[in-house]
């Protein structure tokens, strides 16, 4: 099997991110949709928090928009997954450039795809290329086993379709002159909310795999939801959650007293769903402070 040619890279300073900081996955169950309503969230927590905490972080979109809003000084997120979590430390631990030349050099096609994910990663930032690569080649960005690649997507581009190498690589080199602000680790997401649940000024943004759909998207899809509501009820700081609409999470939230709304989103095949916002006092939703700060 061929192997790519290493390139030599020129270290560039990262591009400034003036439109937000954008995650470079599309992720399955990821979160840009929710974005807006987040950020009102934290607009309204007095004192302004100095940490958010995002314990399955993904695509980690909350995050990378927090700080870059200075809604919160700094981020800490985690992610269990080893290609995720390789693709985040490549980002912020010195490879960020290394990646961008990457994925803006890499000519797409089916066999090259196809060649590229049977290869064996060599490091750890060989694998974050490989994660993302997949993750914008796979249907639905599902990266789990299995996960078959695009067909004929978006206007019959194929491959192409969600593979924009230019903006993903500007994604990279912007997130990566934040590395300051954004603490990450590849840690199971309840240990993170424990690390963290006694601070003061730190809140936390949750949106764990979901009760029906997690197991065919992700490789860590398993976990204790009731567990998640019980160690949440004893966090020093506020919480916002988001999960699937079932009468199973609606008891939970009962249950620990958290506030129960839902909210509409838009699925990647265009279909308007209907997910549950979980809080412990949903006043920041008509706070005026809340629109006009």
């Amino acid at each position: 099997m061929t192997k790519r040619k290493p390139i030599k890279v020129t270290a560039k300073p990262a591009k400034p991110a003036k439109r937000g900081l954008k995650s470079p996955f599309r992720y399955a169950g990821g979160k840009s949709w929710f974005v807006k309503t987040a950020c009102k969230w934290l607009k309204n927590q007095t004192p302004r928090p100095k940490l958010l905490v995002e314990p399955f972080a993904g695509g980690a979109n909350i995050s990378l928009s927090a700080v870059f809003t200075q809604l919160v000084d700094r981020a800490a997120f985690a992610e269990l997954d080893r290609d995720v979590a390789a693709t985040w430390k490549t980002i912020l631990n010195g490879h960020a450039d290394w990646l961008a030349s990457e994925i803006r050099s890499f000519r797409i096609s089916r066999p090259r795809v196809e060649e590229q994910l049977q290869r064996k990663p060599a490091s750890q930032h060989e694998r974050a290329f490989l994660c993302l690569l997949r993750n914008r080649t796979a249907r639905g960005g599902v990266i789990a086993e299995g996960a078959g690649l695009i067909r004929k997507g978006e206007d019959g581009r194929g491959l192409r379709s969600r593979w924009y190498p230019q903006t993903i690589a500007d994604r990279i080199t912007a997130i990566s002159s934040f590395k300051k602000k954004l603490d990450f680790g590849r840690e199971d997401g309840f240990t993170l909310i424990k690390k963290h649940q006694h601070k003061k000024n730190t809140v936390f943004f949750v949106d764990p795999p979901y009760t029906k759909a997690a197991r065919r998207l992700y490789r860590h899809w398993e976990i204790d939801h009731e567990n998640l509501f019980r160690i949440l009820q004893q966090v020093a700081g506020d919480v916002l959650m988001t999960y699937d609409d079932t009468s199973e999470v609606r008891q939970w939230a009962r249950t620990y007293g958290f506030q129960v709304k839902t909210i509409s989103m838009r699925t990647t095949h265009h279909k308007t769903k209907r997910e549950l916002m979980i809080s412990k006092d949903f006043g920041w939703l008509k706070s005026p402070r809340a629109e006009n700060r």
